[in-house]
């Protein structure tokens, strides 16, 4: 009898045991078959980091039983990863033995335990240690720490984390959460979590300022008309998150613009017939937090452009515009989004992955991958009255399973991620994808430094098209879009060439036209300048918008002003100065008094002229009159 209930106590103990799993990749989830209470533990997790960032673990577990009837002998721990190594056990008695099995992904360690926690009120203290090396990694010049958060059980008493990492990882560029308290300890900066932070989410840290991508871009752009036409490719933007540097674009464009939503568009003009393949090369500066407001004179017409129903986003919809209601913030829309929907990573092993649009996938919120999670968002946040817009890009991941790239362009994978407007802040990214996918890291607060934003789309949810859709039919699957991470950003330079068009001699008191033109033929953008023309004697006028939120690189803009003198009396001599961002072009010009006209060369020549043509417009007038006139005299 007592063998039965040994062995009945012994499988009862297994499953808690599970439930006190930490997953550092995943999280695994027990249904409860049994009273909560009966055991309690507390841990404290010490996490040391070396330079090379290989994490040595060591956790130290207190496992204590409430109940006079059962007992504990051993421990499970599922651990989603094979790249576990030196796995030691132990208690006060000496080193416990340990059973290592790895498949699928999945390290399992079994620890039997050299005394039987029985009794009510007794206390097992021990050990267990191992080293991994997916805790820590290098991306390019960030460190990243990620840990998933632990399920929330009322049996775990205490949970306390201590991170300790190099001080050459340098600064911490975030952490969410936020530790309790950090300090330094010799050649280490460590960092104290506690319980509930780690209920709520896992450990996401990085250390670092910004990171660093060079991209080579490749388009096919074709003409099969009998007629000449105008054709474009959209180039990487500048935004709030990331600086864009353009090394070369070979054959250039003759003209770059930036549209409604801020992308860079390249113009190419081809003849009937042509084809031509472009290649854009260049770096691109990417930041986990905004670290400018490019958009800073977003209007209110221009927000309700950002909440209009479109393809894939139906805001119109009965069952979007109930589920809004209730979700008044963006945190709120996008916590809601990360837990109602489920990865389907079936969907993946197909050639073309169709995009169901956040109507069909909240109908089916089990068949979502990025640009589902993406459009639901965008959807119910326009419903809500909060503007949103679609990023597809290059996101950088580590593990394909924890953070998926599932939009495909053709034969280059890419990912989609959603915007958010916001007074203070402008464009937010955010990506509820990867807090779904990662085990609810927070991914709202914080984005990283691995997105790379390739087109941005608001006024339309299916154009303008990102890099590496511009291919060949018979090179679809051609990867197109090359991006890796680099050391340093070169020196970013701006360069604008300002040509000012005004005659040399000026009339006072008569209206005249000067025109302005632009040309970037840096590397980078000038954001936030202003065209200005000044002269002591002139008064200018703007007739287009002369602020400029943003120039790209090889981008050219024409302006008009109205000019005219102060001063309708007066001769002056004058300089006109052109200025744009800190750059300034100057010319004399003559100022004269309106009736100077009367005495010009070429009021005189111009009056004589006309002088000449009236003379000749009577002579032929007469002629042709006294011709008539005898015509009539001969018919009598």
């Amino acid at each position: 009898m007592n063998v039965i209930l040994n062995l009945m106590f012994y499988r009862i103990l297994l499953r808690i045991f599970v439930l006190f799993s930490i997953i550092f990749v995943f999280l695994c989830f027990v249904k409860l078959s049994f009273a909560d209470g009966e055991f309690k533990t507390k841990y404290k997790v010490d996490y040391q980091i070396d330079q090379s960032g290989t994490a040595k673990v060591a956790q130290q577990i207190m496992l204590k039983n409430n109940t006079p009837n059962y007992y504990a002998d051993k421990f499970e721990l599922k651990i989603g990863s094979v790249k576990i190594t030196n796995i030691k056990a132990f208690d006060e008695l000496g080193p416990l033995e340990t059973e290592v099995k790895s498949e699928n992904n999945v390290t399992t360690i079994s620890v039997n335990f050299n005394q039987r926690v029985i009794g009510q009120g007794k206390i097992l203290n021990w050990t267990l240690t191992y080293e991994s090396v997916d805790l820590a990694v290098k991306s390019g010049q960030i460190w990243e720490i990620t840990i998933p958060k632990v399920a929330n059980n009322s049996d775990i008493e205490d949970y306390q984390v201590k991170i300790a990492t190099p001080v050459s990882f340098g600064k911490i560029s975030f952490s969410v959460p936020e530790p309790i308290s950090s300090m330094r300890e010799g050649l280490n900066n460590v960092f104290i979590f506690e319980k509930e932070q780690l209920f709520q989410s896992g450990i996401s840290m990085s250390f670092g300022e910004k990171q660093v991508f060079q991209f080579t871009l490749n388009y096919y752009l074709e003409n099969n008309n009998l007629t000449s036409r105008k054709a474009q490719i959209t180039l990487p933007p500048d935004n709030n998150y990331q600086k864009i540097v353009i090394e070369k674009i070979e054959p250039k464009p003759f003209d770059i613009s930036s549209d409604y939503d801020g992308n860079f568009i390249g113009y190419y003009k081809l003849a009937p017939k042509q084809q031509i393949n472009i290649i854009a090369s260049g770096f691109v500066e990417v930041f986990s937090k905004p670290f400018r407001n490019i958009d800073n004179n977003f209007s209110e017409e221009d927000k309700k452009r950002y909440i209009q129903p479109q393809k894939y986003w139906e805001t119109d919809s009965a069952v979007i515009k109930d589920k809004a209601s209730q979700l008044n913030s963006p945190k709120k829309i996008y916590d809601f989004v990360v837990n109602y929907l489920s990865y389907n990573e079936d969907k993946l092993e197909k050639e073309q992955i169709p995009r169901l649009g956040a109507l069909s996938v909240f109908n089916t919120p089990k068949d979502a991958v990025c640009m589902e999670f993406t459009d639901l968002f965008i959807a119910l946040s326009r419903a809500a009255g909060i503007p949103a817009r679609e990023v597809i890009g290059y996101a950088y991941s580590q593990n394909s399973r924890l953070r998926p790239l599932s939009l495909s362009a053709q034969g280059d994978l890419l990912h989609s991620w959603p915007q958010y407007w916001d007074d203070k802040l402008g464009w937010v990214q955010i990506d509820p994808t990867w807090a779904s996918t990662s085990g609810g890291l927070d991914y709202f607060n914080k984005l990283d430094f691995n997105h790379v934003t390739l087109a941005q789309r608001g006024q339309s949810s299916t154009f303008p098209l990102p890099a590496g859709s511009f291919k060949k039919v018979a090179e679809s699957n051609k990867k197109d879009v090359l991006i890796s991470f680099a050391e340093n950003l070169p020196q970013a330079t701006f360069i604008p060439e300002l040509a000012l068009e005004i005659p040399d001699k000026i009339y006072a008191g008569i209206p005249m036209t000067v025109n302005v033109k632009l040309n970037n033929t840096g590397t980078t953008s000038i954001i936030g300048a202003e065209v200005n023309l000044e002269s002591q004697n002139l008064n200018f006028q703007s007739l287009d918008n002369t602020n400029i939120a943003i120039l790209p690189p090889l981008a050219q803009r024409k302006f008009r002003f109205k000019a005219q003198s102060k001063n309708f009396l007066n001769v002056a001599k004058d300089t006109v100065i052109l200025s744009f961002a800190d750059t300034q072009v100057s010319k004399p010009v003559v100022i004269v008094p309106f009736y100077f006209i009367l005495f010009s060369v070429n009021f005189l020549i111009s009056l004589a002229i006309t002088a000449v043509i009236i003379i000749l417009g009577l002579i032929i007038f007469y002629k042709m009159r006294n011709k008539k006139n005898t015509f009539l005299k001969s018919e009598r």
